[in-house]
């Protein structure tokens, strides 16, 4: 059946002030910026995780009020710190629904999906999250992420280093957060390994979120028969268990998650190994890839650092711009749900391998798609390697909804 999908432009977009994050814009040649009833939009967030996230969906709400906005309402955007705390997460959640948000976007949490889908449902509300990680966020109705997750990252992160790179001893250190995180990541693993025949040699999971040390880690690692660690593991995390491995003397290829996809990351990190990673989006880093130059453009424009998070938040915004166009009448909380729901064009954006929708449908996976890139031995540089791997080709099915 042939699919029609809907393209994304580089749009000029701009936006009014969320009450949280607040952005410098310049008017747009001839634009009268809107003026007339916000429509409320939040975001649930740990911003000390992912903070660059909902900073892009500002940037583009930013951009799109000062060209007029939605027939001249602007964009009200707020975002709660979750504090990766559950409690504060709920109460964030309920203080979003109080505040009239018509949606959510842009979120990026450990723990938003898992803690408020049920909230989601029960008042009819959708989130286009920037940022999914938990399982909950790709197993259930009201929850779109931009981003692939951590799951089908692990399976396009273990595919690439043994279809691809050839590494046929991975070693695995991951955090898995709680059980749902460590079931879901067995799941992913246990997809990879159907596909290509091939086992972890190890595999550690007692990796904890801010862990002070990795020497113990990194010493069981080196008494395994590696021939590649992949880390599952944020970027901050990640330079500090590399900067442990290189203190203990090793130097083997190393397997990261979209997370370390950043300049600050490849600034930062002192290794004397390969560090291989197949990014959510495509590659920013690289000067001849053209699909990033209007991203790019408003980040520079709004100081938001350049982070796969970054990509993630906007293509959020973007994505919700696309469906609040479709409303005719009033913008509720309704009528953007329905909106949504009732999609059935794609939108297709060259950032992603893969077109993004919303729809029907009890889960949902839209971004299956990875770009590959390194930072070789000894260097602080990111490489593009591609082409995309595209997880329907690659045998792929959404693990954590089975």
């Amino acid at each position: 059946m042939r699919i029609n999908r809907i393209k994304l432009g580089a749009t000029v977009v701009v936006a009014a002030g969320a009450i949280v994050l607040s952005g410098c814009t310049a008017d747009s040649p001839g634009s009268t910026p809107a003026t007339g009833e916000p429509i409320k939009v939040a975001a649930l967030s740990g911003l000390t995780f992912f903070p660059e996230a909902p900073q892009a969906v500002q940037a583009v709400f930013d951009d799109y009020n000062d060209a007029g906005g939605f027939k001249g309402q602007p964009i009200e955007y707020t975002v709660f710190d979750d504090k990766t705390d559950p409690a504060v997460s709920s109460t964030a959640a309920k203080d979003a629904l109080d505040g009239g948000a018509v949606a959510l976007v842009g979120s990026s949490s450990l723990l938003d999906c898992a803690v408020n889908h049920t909230t989601w449902e029960d008042n009819n509300i959708v989130s286009l999250q920037g940022t999914g990680v938990d399982p909950f966020c790709f197993s259930t109705p009201n929850i779109a992420p931009a981003n692939t997750g951590p799951y089908f990252d692990t399976f396009a992160t273990l595919y690439d280093g043994s279809e691809n790179l050839g590494f046929s001893s991975i070693c695995a250190a991951i955090v898995p957060d709680d059980e749902a995180g460590k079931s879901a990541y067995e799941q992913a693993i246990a997809a990879w390994s159907a596909e290509t025949g091939q086992e972890l040699a190890y595999i550690d999971f007692s990796l904890t979120r801010g862990q002070a040390s990795y020497a113990g880690n990194v010493a069981a690692l080196k008494g395994e028969d590696c021939d590649a660690i992949m880390v599952g593991e944020v970027g901050p995390a990640v330079t500090a268990f590399l900067g442990e491995a290189a203190n203990q003397g090793l130097s083997l290829p190393v397997l990261v998650l979209t997370s370390c996809y950043s300049d600050e990351f490849a600034a930062g990190v002192t290794y004397a190994g390969d560090i291989h990673v197949p990014a959510e989006f495509s590659p920013y880093t690289d000067p001849n890839d053209e699909s990033n130059t209007d991203w790019a453009a408003v980040m520079d424009a709004h100081a938001v650092p350049k982070t796969s998070f970054a990509q993630g938040g906007y293509l959020a915004a973007k994505y919700f711009i696309a469906i609040l166009e479709t409303i005719d009448g009033h913008v509720t909380r309704d009528s953007f749900t329905e909106a949504a729901r009732a999609m059935t064009e794609p939108i297709e954006n060259p950032m992603v391998g893969t077109p993004w929708i919303f729809g029907e449908g009890d889960s949902h996976q839209a971004n299956r798609s990875a770009w590959p890139l390194v930072i070789e031995a000894n260097t602080n540089t990111w490489t593009s390697l591609g082409p995309w791997l595209i997880g329907d080709d690659l045998g792929w099915v959404d693990t954590t909804t089975g």
